[in-house]
């Protein structure tokens, strides 16, 4: 199993064009970019599908797949919920990460801010999450995620994937 630092990768591959479609995607969705395999690595060539379902209402939206580099395959499983104002909250699972993390943050003027509620612990140590979504136009987004440990001033890259609807 490998150690990809994804609790936030996924926390919004459903945004299509624009982040205020984000809880109307649906179908299969592909990145490539760049993933650490642990939260010191250095980043390295990697793919994700994900298959995205909606709920009714436009409020709810699962996402479920898998994200590759050439050490392995960790599968993943995500809810997003919007709520008023603005704010978005997800929950995730990795098998790299075997944990579940809980996002808060905001959806404004086509972008997306959400930091973990709680510590991200990854080789026993506690890491502060951050992801950051940018809307590319009508072919998709580009997602960016920082980890950075508890304490420490600096925010570290550890992916940048740019995403597009499968078959598109």
């Amino acid at each position: 199993m490998i150690r990809i630092a994804l609790a936030a990768l996924l926390a919004v591959f459903a945004a299509p064009a624009s982040a205020t479609e984000l809880f109307e995607a649906a179908g299969n969705w592909q990145g490539e970019g760049m993933i650490a395999t642990g939260p010191r690595a250095p980043l390295e060539r990697g793919r994700c599908r994900v298959e995205i379902a909606p709920a009714a209402g436009g409020g709810d939206v699962s996402i479920t797949g898998s994200c590759a580099v050439a050490a392995g395959l960790s599968d993943i499983s995500l809810r997003l919920v919007r709520g008023a104002g603005g704010k978005v909250n997800a929950g995730f699972w990795s098998a790299a990460t075997a944990q579940t993390v809980q996002f808060a943050g905001t959806e404004t003027d086509g972008a997306i801010v959400m930091e973990a509620t709680g510590a991200l612990v990854l080789d026993e140590v506690p890491y502060q999450s951050r992801v950051e979504v940018e809307t590319g136009g009508a072919e998709g987004f580009t997602l960016r995620q920082m980890l950075r440990a508890e304490g420490e001033d600096a925010w570290r890259l550890v992916v940048d994937m740019a995403y597009r609807q499968a078959g598109g």
